[in-house]
């Protein structure tokens, strides 16, 4: 199974960090676990945090259960072709968006970094 795990795959695994839902941390990292931590960092932050982290700034968030999948790596490859075509200033709203998400879920991103190094042991 491990070698037919995907980025989208990680990306929907990531996603559930954003859902108005309990946070299945365990199940997150037994996906997380099958891909270098760095690139699972890198991931969250610059790919699925950007999309998919409004969800947890509204009053009544629209998404409890799950990201849909599909539309999900469609948001995220889109968001991905505006970073690369970004100028400068665009750049610059980036970095500042990436060190806010960074900032704000940071604790996610501990709590679920020791799951994945605990599952990979």
């Amino acid at each position: 199974m491990a070698d037919q795990l995907t980025d989208k795959d990680l990306c929907e695994a990531l996603s559930d960090l954003f859902v108005d839902n309990h946070v299945d941390y365990d199940a997150i990292a037994s996906v997380a676990k099958h891909f270098p931590l760095r690139h699972v960092e890198t991931v969250l932050f610059e790919w699925v945090a950007p999309v998919c982290h409004t969800n947890t700034l509204a009053p009544i968030p629209s998404v409890w259960s799950g990201f849909e999948p599909e539309q999900l790596w469609r948001d995220i490859a889109e968001h991905r072709g505006k970073e690369a075509r970004a100028g400068l200033i665009e750049r610059g709203i980036s970095r500042g968006r990436q060190l806010y998400l960074r900032q704000k879920f940071a604790q996610e991103w501990r709590e679920l970094a020791k799951r994945i190094s605990t599952a990979q042991d």
